[in-house]
């Protein structure tokens, strides 16, 4: 419904979707028709789940439910915490907790099926050899993607014994895809116990799939301690690519399947170049359509669409979007140059396309101009302009204003610490679908700052989350 000034006597709601179970990003339907052959529907099922896996995620948080009265709000939130983030604005992640775990590229999991079919993506190895296990992990998992859409159960059976010498050799990947067949019982006896040992070698050795099965059991155990922290790790995993546009992409949903039907809608949208939409979109921008320029621009930078994600082509079509004074473009421009995104990062360049942006009332660009001010990064540092930006971002409803302005009270950077005014406004960012504001919010509960120590309202938040994205 909205915020009011939050104190520790107020409530603050957020309402749900009516019917949150439309808004579910699931590759099946329990309305799927029956198959002949059980093995043959897991394998269909282990097929979809691939390709839902690999495609591209981007698209703004929906609003979930949140309820917090006064009995969640620490007495005197003001006093110090040992995990209370300093106020250093030159450190180099300036919005996050001070923590001791490192953060965690996505792409380099090394369950990520993604290189395997993807050659332009870089291998989790980087320029180190690779180890004999990752040969035959490839080899399987590439033969299992065959096997898995043909329906060959013998075929599947194969890869499955080279996936498991590719585990017996200490490959994390392999022990993380050999717990899922192990959990299922698929070419072996179902067997929770050693898939739950699989994925705890799997997680130590740093795969995100596997911390995220293990967290879930956690979870179901009520091993709340256990199930947040490995949550915690993933979040920031997530969220490592710190963006400072509008609305950053984070996950963009694609129902497979609707009832009993395939959805050919959504698979149609992910066939990149090839789609008709697309073409038509491209064909506009080559007509000098300026917002058609701005979204091709987009579905490159991001990778959306089925669409490989191509730094050159999105700079290309941003650049020929400014020269119409598209302002999301400039906005974007001035991303891409802030983090030296397909060019040489140029701190210079990124400001003056933030101001020419927010000249011209892209407002949420307003934001990027106050973390340039926060690091000193192409100006003088200057803490003040900076909450001023920041200010003027929040009174036009962006959400990003109202989260760096809880960042600031937060470290009490170039203002007095106030944990209070930081809650309040990461509460509100949170209502506003910020998806860093949410994970602010659980680590707030997590480490007892500002608001009691509730690792249970901490599973709630990621729950719902992931439910309703």
């Amino acid at each position: 419904v909205g915020t009011s000034n939050l104190t520790p006597t107020c409530q603050t709601y957020w309402l749900a979707p009516p019917k949150f179970q439309t808004h579910c990003s699931t590759g099946i339907s329990s309305g799927s028709p029956p198959m002949a052959g059980a093995l043959h529907r897991r394998l269909l099922l282990l097929a979809v789940l691939t390709v839902s896996a690999l495609l591209p995620r981007a698209a703004a948080v929906r609003p979930f439910v949140l309820v917090l009265s006064g009995e969640d709000f620490l007495k005197d939130p003001s006093g110090a915490h040992p995990s209370l983030p300093s106020a250093d604005g030159d450190s180099e992640d300036w919005d996050d907790f001070a923590d001791d775990s490192p953060a965690t590229d996505p792409l380099l999991s090394p369950s990520s099926w993604i290189p395997l079919l993807d050659p332009t993506t870089p291998s989790p190895s980087g320029d180190q050899p690779d180890p004999p296990s990752d040969a035959l992990f490839v080899a399987g998992v590439r033969a299992m993607i065959s096997a898995a859409s043909s329906g060959d159960e013998a075929a599947f059976s194969t890869a499955s014994a080279q996936i498991d010498a590719a585990a017996s050799g200490g490959h994390p990947g392999a022990q993380s895809a050999l717990a899922f067949l192990s959990g299922a019982g698929m070419t072996r006896p179902v067997s929770r116990s050693r898939a739950f040992l699989l994925h705890k070698f799997a997680a130590d050795a740093g795969d995100l799939q596997s911390k995220m099965a293990l967290a879930y059991a956690y979870f179901r155990q009520e091993m709340y301690e256990e199930a947040v922290t490995l949550y915690a790790e993933l979040a920031e995993a997530a969220l490592t690519s710190s963006l400072i546009s509008k609305e950053p992409p984070v996950i963009e949903p694609v129902r497979l399947h609707s009832g009993t039907e395939e959805n050919k809608e959504a698979l149609r949208k992910s066939r990149g170049e090839d789609d008709e939409d697309f073409q038509i979109t491209e064909y506009q921008a080559q007509r000098g359509n300026a917002a058609a320029m701005y979204k091709l621009g987009l579905l490159y930078y991001y990778g959306l669409r089925g669409l490989r994600r191509d730094y050159g082509k999105s700079y290309h079509w941003f650049s020929k979007a400014v020269e119409k004074d598209e302002p999301r473009a400039m906005e974007l421009m001035g991303e891409i140059f802030a983090r030296g995104a397909g060019v040489e990062r140029n701190y210079t360049l990124a400001y003056r396309w933030l101001r020419l942006a927010a000249q011209q009332e892209q407002y949420s660009a307003y934001n990027g101009l106050g973390y340039l001010y926060v690091k000193g990064y192409g100006v003088e540092k200057n803490l003040t302009k900076a909450k001023e930006y920041f200010e003027i971002a929040a009174d036009h409803k962006e959400h990003g204003g109202y989260y760096n302005l809880g960042v600031l009270y937060l470290k009490g950077i170039g203002v007095k610490r106030d944990v209070m005014t930081a809650c309040n406004y990461f509460l509100r960012a949170v209502n506003a679908g910020q998806p860093k504001a949410i994970y602010q919010v659980a680590k707030l509960f997590q480490k007892g700052i500002g608001l009691k120590r509730n690792l249970h309202m901490v599973m709630i938040i990621i729950l719902l989350y992931q439910l309703l994205n």
